[in-house]
């Protein structure tokens, strides 16, 4: 108990755990709503996932700023806001490729002919990979206040 104390004494990993706390709510918000405009309302996944990826993206914003981050960073909110959403697009494209690598690896090269556990599958694989990226790009450029260059 004592070496998991020391573990998470350090401040990088208290970060990452309240980034992977906030990170699960932004999850069921990108899940819950990619399900319901996926499954329920008939939407191709791509657009569905755009769209949930957008609310998920707002949410990790207003809470990281508030809570795993607080006090970091320099510059308006809106430049914040704009870094994070731009480091959280790539993390986007990223879970886009993930999930259609992992449903073809599948499906044999034929992403299309998925089943739900395929899919569920291939979106658990992209959240783990795309958390780590969107952990460190966020910590090293959009909360971090910039050092001043030396002459």
């Amino acid at each position: 108990m004592a070496q998991l104390d020391s573990i998470t004494a350090h401040p990088t990993v208290r970060q990452f755990l309240k980034f992977c706390i906030i990170g699960l709510s932004s999850m069921m918000i990108d899940i819950g709503l990619l399900y319901a405009l996926y499954k329920k309302l008939g939407m191709h996944w791509v657009p569905a996932q755009t769209i949930s990826f957008t609310f998920a993206a707002s949410n990790g914003f207003v809470w990281n700023s508030l809570w795993t981050f607080r006090g970091l960073g320099s510059g308006a909110r809106h430049i914040q806001y704009a870094r994070f959403v731009a480091f959280s697009f790539v993390g986007y494209l990223l879970n886009l490729g993930i999930i259609q690598g992992v449903l073809s690896a599948f499906t044999a090269g034929q992403p299309d002919k998925h089943t739900e556990i395929h899919f569920a599958l291939a979106k658990g694989v992209a959240i783990v990979c795309v958390a780590f990226w969107n952990f460190f790009s966020n910590k090293k450029w959009t909360f971090t206040t910039p050092k001043p260059e030396e002459n």
